[in-house]
């Protein structure tokens, strides 16, 4: 048994956890999702984190998560009561569930699902569909595997409830219509399979990682609490200034510290650091299905003198290093700010802030050729081939 408890002394760790694996650009505004589920978890107790071959392979189990603005979910907070309507609605299809795991551990959406198991009184698996944030509900390993998105319930802050059935494109169109009608956003129940269709489906341990890092991140907070553990390491406390590179004068600065602990246990690498010179806008246009607006930015490296273009839209999705395509979706892109050592996006950001971009590889399935098909530069538009994809 690999089972552990989730209690509210281990939500601002998820809360820091989910703002890096949300790719910068969309965990931003998730503190109340915290609030909430501190005290949900205050009150009903710890949630079960268990590995699925903890259970029995005939459970059945149902993925976890949010669709919609992150602003509206903040403005109309979720009352609780939204688990059980979903809980209720999928019963009649798929019998009664027996335990959530999260539709993508990162971002608000790491965090419902602690909460849907909390008041559910169900265990939560530990993995997930993307091991990251992805614009489309249906863009998950469990796709990629073959299960079937539907029966998807969904139910809304003023309690609209719906059980969709049909494509996974088309639920994804029909949900969002239905999530900007409905106060912003939807909380749904997808994916309903039995625990043991689990196994080549999901991303194991995903919550456990989002705990790990997010304790990383702790460690190193300005003003982090005293629980979180590890030195402390306040900004250019014992260090050069932020905007200096690694072993000068013979000091290492914070958030190199920092840069080595986060690519000690994600496997990341750094692309590069310094100044961000450009950011707005971007020229390219959106396509009419994916949410939210591109965003183009531009990072000097300080040590080396390249220029990091990065193309945001939700999510951080491509970087090019003095024109040459160096990471992209499906791995990870993520922004460090130099002067919090918190995650940042565009959103937090202005010209001339300092910051380090991070490239976390993704889950392997996402590196076959289905996974960058439906996950690759190409499903946002890009006419470019995944770095993996170019080397084969």
């Amino acid at each position: 048994m690999s089972e552990r408890l989730i209690t509210a002394a281990d939500v601002p760790a998820l809360l820091a956890g989910a703002e890096f694996f949300s790719t910068s650009a969309a965990g931003e505004g998730i503190d109340f999702a915290g609030v909430w589920l501190g005290d949900i978890l205050a009150h009903t107790g710890p949630v079960r984190l268990v590995a699925a071959g903890d259970l029995d392979p005939g459970t059945v189990c149902a993925a976890i998560g949010g669709m919609g603005s992150t602003t509206a979910m903040a403005e109309l907070p979720p009352s609780g009561d939204e688990p059980a309507v979903l809980a209720r609605s999928l019963e009649g299809r798929c019998g009664p569930l027996g335990a959530v795991l999260p539709l993508n551990a990162a971002s608000v959406n790491a965090l419902f699902p602690v909460a849907a198991a909390a008041l559910l009184g169900l265990p939560l698996i530990d993995g997930d569909g993307m091991g990251r944030v992805f614009p489309l509900i249906h863009q998950t390993t469990f796709e990629l595997a073959g299960l079937s998105l539907g029966p998807m319930a969904a139910v809304s802050a003023g309690y609209d409830s719906l059980l969709l059935e049909t494509g996974s494109a088309r639920v994804e169109r029909l949900a969002r219509v239905v999530a900007q009608s409905a106060g912003g956003w939807l909380l749904c129940a997808l994916y309903p399979a039995r625990v043991g269709e689990l196994a080549g489906a999901a991303i194991p341990g995903s919550v456990s990682r989002v705990l790990e890092v997010g304790r990383v991140l702790l460690a190193h907070a300005p003003g982090r609490p005293a629980w979180a553990g590890g030195p402390a390491h306040p900004p250019w406390e014992n260090g050069p200034s932020p905007e200096s590179g690694p072993g000068r004068r013979g000091v290492v600065a914070p958030h190199e510290r920092l840069l080595a602990e986060l690519t000690a246990v994600t496997g990341a690498s750094v692309l590069g650091g310094g100044r961000l010179v450009e950011i707005g806008p971007s020229a390219r246009q959106a396509a009419a299905l994916f949410p939210g607006n591109p965003v183009g930015l531009a990072v000097h490296d300080h040590d080396s003198g390249r220029l990091i273009r990065i193309e945001a839209h939700n999510e951080l999705i491509l970087a090019l290093s003095d024109g040459s395509l160096a990471a992209a979706v499906p791995d990870l892109l993520c922004l460090l700010d130099r002067g919090t050592l918190r995650m940042t996006g565009p959103g937090r950001l202005t010209a001339g802030d300092l910051v380090d971009v991070l490239v976390v590889p993704a889950a392997p399935l996402w590196h076959t050729i289905p996974g960058l098909a439906l996950g690759g530069p190409g499903a946002f538009g890009f006419p470019l081939r995944h770095p993996k994809e170019a080397s084969r």
